[in-house]
């Protein structure tokens, strides 16, 4: 056997960049060709799942924040809506429509943090550097609500802590109405770019059948055909009385899912006008949650789920005789399928090929490692 054909073992990760946290890749590769992957996940494990079985319902919420930390509030209302569900809490409108409002400022923030983190793993400092000024300011408005700019905490059962005021939804209108120059940088810095096409075309391609068959959602799904919305399928909010669509493409390659949340940010920018033009004063709660502990029917059992902008983050909650606190608290990571998908789909690609396709896929680990 020549040194050529000679088989390696290679770590890539945990510290390495285009990681995107602590995974570890156990690559086996034949010169530059990886021959297989076994991915390797557990480095940021935090034992939340154990820890919230401890804790009463309202004191969970901001340890939900620290799973998707690019997309915190949006796992916060699948849970405070599991909790609505078994108490028949009707949300106030006005709370309906900021949680909306709030749950696509996240997508968005999420998405070109995404294009932008993707781009610079592939040499273009540029457009992450406008990514991290347009999430600013969304963190700006989110302060200006909450007092918080990441971890929010911001969703109670029964509808939302505090008021947005007159002033933030104008910031709010202003920010959705000016994005037109971060979304003209991205076609012209990476869309088309060829450099940008020849690293991210027909590599990393996801197959229809196999995004199914591995339980994919979100992007890394409806960039391989198929149309899978939680939004759509099973609206939450006021998403069943808005106008938008479900970006959807066939490629399922790195630039399909590149494609897809550009695409995604336009709806949801659609999504948040609409949301402007609809809200009306009201109130913000109808459960005053802090005044008393929150108390679910034993034995009971539910799932809750939202469109985070990884896919469908779900809530699988059951309380047995402690109505005070779940007596297991289980949680749908579409990260942890996405990273699932890695055994299969680098085999045949480059070493190079991987900052590209991990970059593309836009997992994030603390909601892996939980």
């Amino acid at each position: 056997m020549t040194r050529l054909s000679a088989e390696y073992i290679l770590n890539f990760g945990p510290h390495h960049p285009s990681t995107h946290g602590l995974l570890r890749l156990v690559l086996t590769v034949r010169g530059e060709e990886i021959i297989a992957c076994e991915p390797k996940i557990g480095y940021l494990h935090r034992n939340v799942e154990k820890l919230v079985e401890h804790r009463k319902f309202l004191s969970i919420i901001p340890y939900l924040d620290r799973l998707d930390y690019l997309a915190p509030i949006i796992q916060e209302h699948a849970y405070v809506r599991a909790i609505e569900k078994l108490l028949n809490i009707k949300v106030p409108r006005r709370a309906l429509i900021i949680r909306t409002i709030f749950d696509e400022l996240t997508r968005i923030s999420s998405h070109i943090m995404a294009i932008g983190c993707l781009t610079y793993d592939l040499g273009c400092l540029s457009l992450f550097l406008y990514s991290i000024e347009e999430r600013e300011k969304i963190m700006d408005i989110f302060e200006s609500t909450t007092g918080a700019r990441m971890h929010l905490a911001y969703y109670i059962p029964g509808g939302v802590c505090d008021d947005v005021s007159r002033e933030t939804l104008n910031a709010i209108k202003l920010f959705v109405n000016k994005l037109g120059f971060y979304m003209d940088a991205t076609h012209k810095l990476a869309l088309k770019n060829r450099i940008f096409k020849s690293r991210t075309k027909g590599i990393g391609t996801i197959p229809k059948g196999i995004g199914i068959a591995n339980g994919l959602s979100g992007v890394n799904l409806r960039a391989s055909g198929t149309p899978y919305d939680v939004r759509k399928l099973k609206p939450y909010g006021i998403y069943n009385e808005l106008t938008f669509e479900t970006i959807t493409l066939s490629d399922g390659d790195c630039y399909a899912r590149n494609m897809v949340r550009v695409l995604e940010i336009e709806q949801s920018i659609k999504i948040i006008k609409q949301c402007l033009q609809n809200i009306e004063p009201g109130e913000i709660s109808s459960y005053n949650c802090f005044k008393q502990d929150i108390k679910l029917p034993p034995n009971s059992r539910i799932y809750s789920s939202t469109e985070t902008p990884r896919g469908e983050f779900g809530i699988h909650m059951f309380i047995e005789e402690d109505q005070t606190k779940p007596y297991r608290l289980h949680f749908k990571s579409p990260s942890f399928a996405t990273i699932q998908t890695l055994t299969t789909l680098l085999i045949g690609h480059t070493i190079p090929d991987i900052p590209a396709i991990l970059g593309s896929l836009d997992f994030i680990m603390g909601c892996c490692d939980r």
